[in-house]
């Protein structure tokens, strides 16, 4: 079977610290947990306050639709080195087959922020999104409250590429966001410069 198409169908990444894979009804528990901080909802558009098994069920259903049509790989990040391999965040790309590109999001529950398991899962996703989906251009944004994001991009050689005003509405507030982006050229140049 093809390399490529194997990564895909098993949806399976590994890192040095980190296994990306398959979101699983077992980690119902856990998303629930961790998406209901507020400090999570606050900076992730698309995680509501508060957050329900509902949501839990709702966001894995569609990670196992999007991945049968391609629209979308979405991941749930674990530690290697956990026995139980708990879930502990979420990381994804969601794919505009016209483009070839593709929008990256990520949340990481609190008690894992400031390891770095974040920018290890990114540079893995990065990877997987040139290498294996081949896509063209990656984009990721981060609202101005969340900076911690921004450097995690910063950190991935992402390229800051705008500063799009009120772009996003959650509850009543219009939300400033700042939109990195990296290429498959400036993916290889920083790839091979390592």
């Amino acid at each position: 079977m093809d390399t490529k198409k194997q990564n895909i169908e098993s949806l399976q990444l590994e890192s040095e610290r980190l296994l990306l894979n398959s979101l699983s009804y077992k980690d119902i528990p856990k998303i629930i947990e961790y998406a209901a901080n507020p400090k999570i909802s606050e900076n992730v558009i698309n995680i509501p306050f508060p957050y329900f098994e509902q949501d839990a069920i709702f966001w894995i259903n569609s990670a196992n639709q999007d991945l049968k049509t391609g629209e979308a790989y979405k991941f749930a990040i674990r530690l290697k080195d956990d026995k139980n391999l708990e879930f502990m965040g979420g990381i994804g790309l969601l794919i505009d087959k016209k483009h070839n590109r593709a929008e990256l999001g990520y949340w990481i529950a609190e008690p894992f922020w400031s390891k770095g398991f974040m920018s290890e899962a990114v540079e893995k996703i990065l990877e997987f999104g040139f290498e294996t989906v081949e896509l063209n251009k990656i984009i990721a944004n981060h609202f101005l409250t969340n900076p911690a994001s921004g450097k995690v991009m910063i950190k991935n050689k992402m390229i800051k590429e705008a500063e799009i005003k009120e772009h996003f509405k959650k509850g009543d507030t219009y939300l400033d966001i700042i939109q990195y982006r990296l290429t498959r050229k400036e993916y290889q140049e920083s790839v091979y410069k390592k």
